[in-house]
Formats: structure tokens, sequence, C-alpha cells
């Protein structure tokens, strides 16, 4: 076992024991992966005390072994192939277990870091319901909006796509109609579309789907190969105190 080898950080010795043991509080845990995502030498901590946890392991099966083997051998020859096949079976189930451990971590530590970006997509992406949040002075505008969003709740996208057009034609900065254009774009794969109705939507700050706008860029860079973009759209998001916050770190940890 090729342990790394680094001054510790004492303060943070029982914080990281915590966590591997899942003893912290919600609030101790959120703060405990906030940073973990901007302080290096925490990661390193922690990596240290998994790389030391998985050689104690290892030893414990080698202290078995020997253990088992001092013990005293009985004259009786049934009894003598009794502890022979006994002293087997405990080394060779300790073996099982560690050999068990270790692949599940391997598992872990693999598949965090192939997550590739139509798996994150798939796994946490999905559609917005509809909320009407405004009225416009234009009651033009508000029909059309009603009808598209009809369409929208019945996945028709592209008909609702025109109709929502029709809206930006007369008024580019609609909030409602930018937004859920933007998804419309996503679900027909026009992520590049999506991202210009989600950034027209940031753009007026105060309103009703900022934090959904902000997710959604995520996946549209994501999906456009974006991956720089998109890890610092989810950190933004990650920093903030969103519905999408656990969600957000989550992806940043299967990105990273």
């Amino acid at each position: 076992m090729n342990l790394k080898m680094y001054m510790m950080n004492e303060m943070n010795f029982d914080r990281i024991e915590d966590f591997l043991d899942g003893d912290l509080t919600e609030s101790q845990l959120k703060q405990f992966e906030k940073e973990l995502l901007e302080d290096s030498d925490l990661q390193m901590e922690l990596d240290l005390h998994m790389e030391v946890n998985e050689a104690i392991m290892e030893q414990d099966v080698m202290d078995l072994r020997n253990k088992l083997e001092a013990i005293e051998i009985p004259s009786n020859p049934t009894q003598k192939r009794k502890l022979k096949f006994l002293t087997k079976w405990n080394i060779a189930a300790a073996s099982l277990a560690f050999i068990i451990g270790l692949g599940s971590l391997m598992y872990i530590v693999n598949n965090r870091s192939s997550y590739s970006n139509d798996k994150i997509f798939s796994n946490y992406y999905k559609p917005y319901n509809v909320v009407i949040n405004t009225r416009s002075s234009d009651i033009m505008i508000d029909n059309l909006l009603v009808t598209a969003l009809k369409s929208y709740e019945t996945k028709d996208y592209r008909t609702a796509l025109t109709l929502f057009k029709k809206i930006l034609d007369k008024d580019s900065t609609n909030i409602t109609g930018n937004f859920y254009s933007g998804i419309s774009n996503i679900e027909i794969n026009e992520y590049s579309k999506a991202n210009k109705n989600f950034s027209r939507v940031l753009k007026h700050k105060n309103n009703l789907f900022i934090e959904q706008s902000e997710w959604y860029l995520g996946f549209c860079y994501l999906m456009t190969n974006e991956k720089e973009k998109a890890l610092k759209q989810f950190h933004v998001i990650a920093q903030g105190n969103s519905f999408y916050k656990t969600k957000a770190l989550e992806i940043i940890n299967r990105l990273e």
C-alpha cells in the first residue's frame, strides 16, 4: 500500500473521521463538503484517511492469519482436521471481506470519475413544471402564453416553441416565454438555443426563474461539451443557497 506522506492538520482529523463514520450533523456535512471542494489539502487528508483505513483492513487480515497459525495444534486427528478446516475458513472469510470492501471502494472511486456528461444529464435533468408567474399588458401575449404552456404540458415542445417564438418576437425579454423556450429547446436537443433563452432570463436578475435558469444552463454547457463552463456554473449554484445546491455538489464531485 503506497501511502502519501505529509503533515496532517490536527483540526481536520476528528472531522474527517466523523465524516467517514457518518457522524456529522446535516449542517456540519454541508460545511465539510463545501470546504472539500475548495481546499485541496483537505481533499488530500481525506484520501490519506481512506488509504490508512484500507491498510488497517489489510493488516487485520494478516494479523488474523498469524494468530490462527499460532494456535496450538491438537494431537487428536479429528480435532486437527476440524481446526485446519476452521482456520482456512476464517482466513478465507476475512480475506473475502477485505476483497469485497476494496472492490466496493474501487467501484465507487472509478464510478465517480467515469460519469459521462450524458449520464449526469440523464440522472439529474428533468423538465420544469408549468408555473405562470406574470401577466403582461398585452392580451394577445397572455393568450399565446396560455396556449403555448398547454402544448408544453402535453410535451408537444415543437408546437410550444412556435408559440413562444411569437411571444418573443413581440417582446424578446418576456421571462416566462424565454424560460419555457429554454426547457423546450433542451427537450429537442437544441442546447445552444436553450443557452440563449436562459441567459436572457438571468440578465433580468429579479424574477421567479433565476435559480432554475442557473440550473438548466449548467446542463446546456454539459451537452455542448463545455465542461469548464458547466463546472463553473454548478460551482455558482453550490456556493449559494438554492434548492439545487446539494445536487450541484453531487454533479461537481462526478465531473472533477
